[in-house]
């Protein structure tokens, strides 16, 4: 890996010079290999904030908005690694730091599998995604000096990426999934950038080799539920607000290189994106990733906007009326 920029002056100019990139793959479903974003002055200024500080950086904002894409393209912008937590109504705070996998060590022993070399406990010690991000070294040993501990493999969450810099990104996605014993088990950790593991008696922090500026840590909340205020306030909050547009029509350009030589499609587009163009109205409103799927089928499907079939498009694809029943009454 490389070492430059290794100051936190270096980092920031990354932040600065963030370009919005091209889609490595063709669009299918969300788009969450950090390839594609385009980042706003305010997330740029957001990730320079959580950087200095080294607070987490949570993004708040209704659901398909590109709240966890962000992640992923700071990663890459930055050359560093990239772990993700997705939260959901079972979650344990616990998960982020480590577990011991009671159940492959009990299916051992019943199988006569545990020789004197693998009755070492630490093999059953799965590093989690926050030990990941901090000290990568001692999560591939599981935190142990001995030789008979099995080396432990980390997450790749994007494929055909490689880290050119000893950081971290961790994107916890969704923590309003979960209630506020979640976010209490966290503030320290979070808050501290270090935890305590007793199955080894040792603290897991900062490895020497990381930037001290790693790792940054992105939460997302679709604001289903509110956070605890000690966990918030230990957090820098930036809310993401529905583009208008113009941005639209500059998100759907980045998605489909092929909108910038297409100028009947571009056409198409430009009609379509004022439709979904945010407002301050408490009613719902489609989101950004349902305006790429309906231009996704624009540019597939030979179809007039003015037509039945189009109107049939946007009902499976916006309106879904029998899920969302009046929420878009006004669509």
């Amino acid at each position: 890996m490389t070492e430059e920029p290794s100051s936190l002056d270096g980092l920031l100019q990354l932040v600065r010079d963030m370009s919005s990139g091209r889609p490595a793959n063709p669009r299918k479903g969300d788009q969450r290999d950090g390839s594609v974003y385009a980042p706003t002055p305010q997330i740029r200024t957001a990730v320079q904030v959580a950087l200095i500080t080294g607070r987490p950086l949570l993004l708040s904002g209704p659901p398909g908005c590109g709240k966890s894409s962000l992640a992923s393209f700071v990663a890459r912008s930055l050359g560093f690694s990239y772990f993700e937590f997705v939260v959901t109504d079972d979650s344990d705070s616990q998960d982020l730091l480590w577990r011991v996998d009671s159940i492959r060590r009990l299916n051992d022993a019943q199988l006569s599998k545990l020789t004197d070399e693998e009755t070492v406990f630490t093999n059953y010690l799965e590093p989690g995604p926050l030990w990941w991000s901090l000290n990568p070294v001692t999560a591939r040993r599981r935190g142990s000096g001995s030789e008979k501990t099995r080396p432990a493999n980390p997450p790749r969450h994007l494929r055909e990426y490689e880290a050119t810099r000893n950081g971290a990104v961790l994107l916890i996605d969704e923590i309003d999934k979960a209630d506020s014993s979640f976010c209490n088990g966290l503030l320290v950790p979070l808050g501290s950038r270090r935890f305590y593991v007793p199955e080894i008696n040792d603290m897991v922090e900062n490895g020497p080799d990381q930037l001290e500026e790693s790792p940054l840590i992105i939460i997302t909340t679709n604001n289903e539920r509110d956070l605890p205020e000690a966990f918030v306030r230990r957090c820098v909050v930036l809310p993401i607000l529905g583009p208008d547009a113009d941005r639209l029509k500059e998100i759907a350009r980045l998605h489909f290189p092929v909108l910038e030589t297409d100028e009947a499609l571009m056409s198409g587009v430009a009609k379509l994106a004022p439709r979904f163009e945010a407002d301050n109205s408490e009613h719902a409103h489609a989101s950004t990733a349902e305006f790429l799927d309906l231009v996704e089928v624009l540019i597939t499907l030979d179809v007039e906007l003015d037509s039945t079939e189009w109107q049939l498009i946007e009902k499976l694809v916006v309106e879904k009326s029998i899920m969302r029943r009046n929420a878009f009454s006004q669509w």
